[in-house]
């Protein structure tokens, strides 16, 4: 028991001994903890001090604690909804027949909405989101189980037609074709 006293003390002896040569060996440990102290104080007073103005002597929000100009004219136009909601009808055909009813919104080129996906008269939730380019469109289907689908379809007016890819946890992936309308 006595030799383990020994060794904690000589390990404790070999820590204080190293940390104080560490301390000894960095010669610019304390001006450069100073120098930093400075600085951060330099830098914090503008805006602890004068919080609720820009180098302008502009008012602006404050936000996370930042000051950050308050942008009254944007470049860019806002995004705007297009569309208040559309209702879309797809047939997905594979190795079974499918059914979609979604209610989709469209926001500049991205669209998103929820529906329903029917298999022989069963009925789940989904939700679906998807960009446009021109007259091509990539819809994901994703189902409350987790089957995605994945839709590459050409719009045509207001009809659409392609193909689509199955992902799942519960059954092997597959492909199929995908019909519908825009009402």
């Amino acid at each position: 028991m006595k030799w383990m006293n020994y060794l904690v003390i000589i390990l404790l002896f070999v820590f204080l001994a190293a940390n104080a040569n560490a301390q000894e060996n960095d010669p610019l440990g304390s001006a450069t903890d100073a120098a930093a102290k400075v600085d951060i104080g330099e830098t914090m007073a503008d805006d602890l001090f004068n919080p609720l103005q820009d180098q302008k002597g502009s008012a602006t929000p404050v936000i996370m604690g930042r000051n950050v100009p308050e942008n009254l004219g944007s470049s860019q136009p806002k995004a705007r909804l297009l569309s208040p909601s559309n209702k879309w009808h797809l047939d997905l055909r594979d190795t079974m027949d499918r059914v979609v009813e979604l209610e989709m919104y469209q926001s500049n080129d991205v669209i998103f909405g929820k529906g329903t996906i029917a298999v022989e008269g069963d009925a789940r939730n989904v939700t679906a989101t998807g960009t446009t380019t021109g007259n091509k469109l990539n819809l994901d289907i994703l189902t409350d189980e987790l089957s995605l689908f994945r839709l590459a379809l050409t719009m045509n007016g207001k009809s659409l037609s392609g193909d689509y890819h199955i992902y799942s946890a519960s059954y092997v992936p597959g492909k199929g074709i995908a019909m519908g309308k825009i009402s």
